[in-house]
């Protein structure tokens, strides 16, 4: 008769420690840290450039995607927190002055070598802006035009009236000479 009893106690073990996990399993199955109905925030953009000869001519110059600097994820977090980005938007594009310095390739700190174009038609500028809010497109343009030969550029920065920079695009070398011009089209989009 005692041999009975011991058989119960590895089996009472056994069916106590099968209690144990399937209690953990279902504790740890009942919090979801990653839901599969939440939705992030992208942020898509592109830059199209388009030079326009003094002769008529038209060249596209290709499209690319920029680089959103860490100052413009600061200004979205704090427009977006404090309502306040309808008052400054960015719509002001700016190129860079290859002649007058190094234009290097957009940093997320936007720590790159830039200078931007100061004269001779190619200065920062409040571009023409439409949006497709169903859709969550904004596009902001501007033709440049020429005002002197040799001008080189192959950035341009998405920036608003205080100079804060949204984002950064390099795009393929461009030389202008007077009157040509050059068209920049910045598309954002939210997903």
């Amino acid at each position: 008769m005692k041999k009975r009893y011991l058989f119960l106690i590895p089996l009472f073990a056994i069916l106590l420690v099968g209690v144990f996990v399937m209690a953990f399993s279902i504790g740890a199955n009942s919090v979801n840290v990653n839901p599969t109905n939440s939705q992030a925030i992208e942020y898509n953009s592109m830059v199209c450039t388009e030079i326009t000869r003094t002769d008529g001519t038209i060249e596209d110059n290709g499209c690319s995607h920029n680089l959103l600097f860490d100052s413009g994820k600061e200004a979205i977090e704090a427009y977006l927190g404090a309502g306040t980005g309808a008052s400054d938007a960015f719509d002001w594009i700016e190129l860079c002055d290859q002649g007058a310095g190094v234009c290097e390739n957009p940093q997320v700190n936007g720590g790159e070598s830039y200078t931007a174009h100061a004269l001779d038609g190619l200065v920062k500028v409040a571009g023409t802006q439409a949006s497709n809010a169903p859709s969550g497109n904004w596009s902001v343009w501007n033709e440049f035009t020429s005002t002197a030969d040799n001008q080189l550029t192959n950035v341009s920065h998405l920036i608003n009236a205080g100079d804060t920079e949204l984002a950064g695009n390099s795009f393929t070398d461009v030389t202008l000479q007077n009157g040509d011009k050059l068209l920049v089209n910045w598309t954002i989009f939210v997903t």
